[in-house]
């Protein structure tokens, strides 16, 4: 049984791509909820909790920005990653084969 672990380098491009959109994707989502998201102190009205529920808003709003910024950050740490796994792949499969090539070259079968 071999211990090697194989991994397609298209595929893992492929994800990688993937990864790069989802992180788009979010970024872009969140850019188009900052306007709705950004709530006037006074649409709390003015009771004696309205400061704490407008408080309360622009820590949901800062939180989130945080979490989603970070979610970015992942996914494109994880797209660098898979391009560099994709790349290794490639060149360990392109070296095999130049050293295959080359045995053969050196070990051809001579007729007697």
């Amino acid at each position: 049984m071999s211990n090697e672990v194989r991994a397609d380098p298209v595929e893992l491009t492929r994800v990688a791509d993937q990864m790069l959109r989802s992180s788009q994707q979010i970024d872009d989502a969140w850019r188009a909820a900052q306007g709705p998201l950004a709530v006037p102190a006074t649409a709390f009205g003015d009771s004696i909790g309205a400061a704490a529920v407008a408080q309360a808003q622009d820590q949901t709003v800062d939180d989130a920005e945080v979490t989603l910024g970070r979610l970015v950050a992942v996914l494109e740490g994880d797209m660098d990653r898979l391009y560099r796994i994709a790349f290794a792949y490639k060149k360990a499969d392109d070296d095999a084969a130049a050293k295959a090539r080359q045995q053969q070259r050196n070990h051809r079968n001579i007729p007697i």
